[in-house]
């Protein structure tokens, strides 16, 4: 893999959800390979039709859904609840990583959601654990997620802590 400094990636830019059938199936296969990714010794995963039903229940009001796209392809997404000060997801293209997609979606989560906020991430995810350090994030209890019962680890964004600046 050839690895690009940052003046060398083009430029992206964020944007909200539209909800299209399209759009939806696109997030739906960018949630499903960055899973993949992050677990690999999973025994069982869900077909496209699993990720694509969550995209069109849990996606909608009163999340925010939050896209990186550039020339008009989506790269990354995020969804926020804003009134619960939660980061309920976040997921960028396997292959395109280490490019700036999740600092900029974190960004921007300090932006619409100043008071501070939380998020979750898996116990088994340890690239996205060492990511949320290193962008700031204070780390916090761990639990089960209530419906999975798969650990995961709490991480607390507030204003007092400012996030991760490049350059």
């Amino acid at each position: 893999m050839v690895r690009m400094s940052a003046a060398q990636i083009p430029a992206f830019e964020l944007r909200s959800r539209e909800g299209s059938p399209e759009e939806n199936m696109v997030l739906a296969g960018i949630w499903r390979r960055a899973w993949i990714s992050a677990n690999r010794g999973a025994a069982a995963i869900e077909p496209i039709g699993h990720w694509l039903r969550r995209v069109q229940t849990e996606f909608g009001p009163p999340a925010d859904v939050v896209l990186a796209e550039r020339d008009g392809q989506v790269l990354a997404f995020m969804v926020l609840l804003v009134r619960r000060e939660y980061v309920a997801q976040l997921f960028v293209e396997p292959h395109l990583r280490n490019q700036g997609l999740g600092k900029a979606l974190l960004d921007e989560a300090c932006v619409r959601i100043p008071t501070g906020w939380r998020l979750h991430v898996a116990t088994t995810n340890t690239s996205a654990q060492r990511f949320y350090e290193r962008y700031g994030l204070e780390r916090g209890t761990v639990d089960r997620h209530p419906t999975s019962g798969r650990e995961r680890i709490a991480y607390h964004w507030s204003p007092s802590r400012p996030p991760w600046r490049v350059g």
